[in-house]
């Protein structure tokens, strides 16, 4: 399935903080050893502890295409969800 093509020309760009939390919450009551952890995440997506960090932690980061692609389907197969739509950061509540 194709993103909203409209979103993507207008540059929404994915809330990759979201996503994150998403696959963290999927697992939390799961069994200990099946809980998502920075470090956990980063090991599926084949990157560093301190890549997940930054995306979740630091405004405007984004991962490079490759790497969007291991955590869109990582955050897909967690939560159960397509992969599109997904969090926008332009669908934040300012607070």
């Amino acid at each position: 399935m194709l993103p909203n093509l409209p979103d993507v020309a207008n540059g929404a760009r994915i809330d990759w903080e979201r996503v994150i939390m998403d696959i963290q919450r999927s697992t939390w009551l799961a069994s200990s050893s099946d809980r998502y952890s920075h470090r956990a995440i980063a090991h599926a997506c084949g990157r560093g502890e301190n890549w997940v960090w930054s995306l979740k932690n630091i405004p405007g980061t984004e991962p490079k295409f490759h790497d969007a692609l291991l955590l869109l389907g990582l955050w897909s197969e967690k939560t159960g969800l397509e992969q599109y739509p997904l969090h926008r950061e332009s669908e934040r509540i300012a607070g």
